[in-house]
């Protein structure tokens, strides 16, 4: 029993402490290095503000523009999975494209 209630107390910790402004800075940073790293792209710049989505499916949205190997400037979208750590990258040049209706 006192087990229990020991590994329920370090849980509420735990859960207390990724919270804090410290963890989410730690947390965005992760999350700038796993995208920047994904996009392989000369001179990466992160662009606008990111996009953080709630626990439900935890997934962080960077945009990042650098240059391919070609030289050519690039705009990729990045999805950061909180849970797993992995991220995916997919080009976003198209989302500069004209309005077009649902």
């Amino acid at each position: 029993m006192k087990r229990l209630i020991a590994c329920g107390l370090a849980l509420m910790a735990t859960t207390a402490t990724a919270s804090t402004p410290q963890a989410w800075n730690q947390m965005n940073q992760r999350v700038n290095r796993a995208c920047i790293a994904m996009a392989g792209l000369a001179r990466p710049e992160l662009l606008a503000k990111k996009i953080s989505f709630s626990d439900t499916i935890g997934t962080e949205i960077r945009m990042i523009r650098g240059a391919d190997k070609r030289g050519r400037m690039q705009r990729l979208l990045c999805a950061y999975d909180r849970k797993s750590g992995r991220a995916e990258v997919q080009e976003a040049d198209v989302w500069t494209g004209p309005v077009t209706k649902p």
